[in-house]
């Protein structure tokens, strides 16, 4: 697989976990509900879009389903995404009003009994879906799901150059723009910070590569831990000489990106596989010129989604009602000698966020193309959990900061596997984990707000300015 197809492949998942944890920083960041249950949601919005939107007959299935919404659309324009969208407002639906018969005997419980609970009511549905074939075909899971508009891929439109300019400009712009927010992340860092980091970074990298050149080596390795450890330090100084530790992380983080996605492959195979990293939304082998794949149009697609999702949680938590919920996280007594239902705003930001978590599920699904009780564990909160606390809690930017951060680690480490023997693959998944809760940990002791901390609001009423 080229580096930009794997690329596509991280970048979609974190599309997808960003939404789902857009859906938990409702509950958690801005009302202080901790819902360890969460993934329930992700699972009843996976299953729901899908039983509206597959084949009414499915070799292989016995459960419920087959509703067919793209099928019975099929006449009109467009027919086949109206009906996906339909079963994806579906899934929503009802992942939102799961939530509120889980919630209502549920949220008068203290946060800790309240999160213990959520836990549990997500075991027990996981246990349901898993033993009850009747349902959702058990643990045999769904395999023929419906995907928007697949008969129109790939998509080439035009000519070599036509197809090329289309696909490929906007995978400029996109380099582009990232480039401008990333100089304004690193603006403030001096020019001697950026070159101890940058030596750390190095000292660090050269460290890793003498462990994996031969990993049963003893001295090799004593070298490379001996490296790892002079690069940590050396890292450490350019931390210690800024007040904008989170702008080295990000020139850090920056550089090793660059190594990976465009130096590596220069070195490697050349100028074309360059090329075609850099013009990620063109794929050359779709079609006889080249064009756009399944893949990325999901990628496009899910971004899209994810946009929505965004301003519309911004627009929720920035109004006079999120200023409720952000003081029943702080103390819902408060709220209440006001004259404020707090029960009842409890139950609407955990069906808001529940269906936030719904619609991940169903972008899940189309993505993966196969579902089973086995991918909504418990740990899949747990993960959202991680990246808010990392990005930063109460922000919806830090959400997608910190799912960024945490599937680059959890996902974007496998191809680490290539340098090390396979007899290690399980060591090496364990290792992922290890780094992530060591950066959890180091994230929590410097700057336990997280790497952006809470979003700043806009007061309104000072200034000339009105409140509702």
């Amino acid at each position: 697989m080229a580096v930009a197809d794997f690329a596509v492949t991280i970048a979609t998942f974190i599309v997808i976990y960003s939404l789902f944890g857009l859906g938990l920083n409702v509950k958690f960041g801005f009302t202080g509900l901790i819902d360890f249950g969460h993934v329930a949601y992700f699972m009843i919005g996976a299953y729901v879009t899908v039983v509206l939107t597959m084949p009414a007959s499915t070799a292989a299935y016995r459960g419920l389903g087959g509703f067919a919404l793209p099928e019975f659309l099929s006449a009109i324009p467009g027919g086949s995404l109206i009906g996906w969208l339909l079963g994806l407002a579906g899934g929503m639906l009802a992942a939102a009003l799961v939530s509120l018969f889980v919630g209502i005997p549920t949220l008068r419980l203290r946060e800790d009994y309240l999160a213990i609970t959520a836990l549990g009511v997500a075991t027990i549905l996981n246990a349901v879906v898993h033993n009850e074939h009747w349902l959702f075909n058990g643990p045999f899971g769904i395999r023929d799901i419906h995907q928007p508009l697949a008969t129109a891929f790939p998509l080439s439109p035009g000519t070599f150059l036509v197809s090329l300019a289309i696909f490929g400009i906007p995978s400029l712009a996109i380099f582009a723009y990232a480039g401008y927010k990333l100089w304004g992340v690193l603006e403030p860092v001096s020019l001697r910070t950026a070159g101890i980091a940058t030596a750390g970074g190095l000292v660090f990298v050269a460290g890793f590569a003498a462990i994996a050149i031969d990993f049963g080596d003893l001295v090799l390795g004593a070298a490379g831990i001996l490296l790892l450890v002079a690069g940590g330090y050396i890292a450490r100084v350019a931390f210690q000489e800024t007040d904008v530790p989170g702008a080295v992380a990000g020139l850090l983080a920056a550089e090793l990106f660059i190594v990976w996605y465009f130096v590596a492959p220069l070195v490697q195979e050349g100028a074309f596989v360059l090329l075609r990293n850099t013009l990620f939304l063109y794929d050359p082998a779709a079609g006889p010129n080249g064009g756009l794949d399944y893949d990325r149009f999901l990628l496009v697609f899910g971004g899209a989604l994810l946009v929505l999702a965004y301003y519309w949680v911004e627009r929720t938590v920035n109004s006079p009602y999120g200023r409720v919920l952000r003081s029943i996280r702080e103390d819902e007594d408060v709220p209440e000698a006001l004259g404020k239902d707090t029960f009842r705003y409890k139950i609407q930001s955990l069906a808001f966020g529940s269906a936030l978590a719904g619609a991940a599920g169903g972008l899940w699904a189309t993505n993966i193309g196969f579902i089973d009780p086995s991918q909504f564990a418990a740990t899949v909160t747990f993960f959202a959990f991680t990246a808010v606390i990392i990005g930063g809690t109460a922000n919806n930017k830090g959400v997608i900061l910190g799912t960024v951060v945490f599937w680059s680690i959890n996902a974007g480490t496998r191809f680490l596997d290539d340098y090390f023997p396979s007899k290690y693959a399980i060591q090496l998944a364990a290792a992922r984990l290890i780094l992530i809760g060591v950066l959890l940990i180091v994230i929590l002791y410097y700057r336990p707000e997280g790497i952006l901390g809470e979003q700043d609001y806009p007061v309104r009423g000072i200034g000339g300015g009105t409140d509702d």
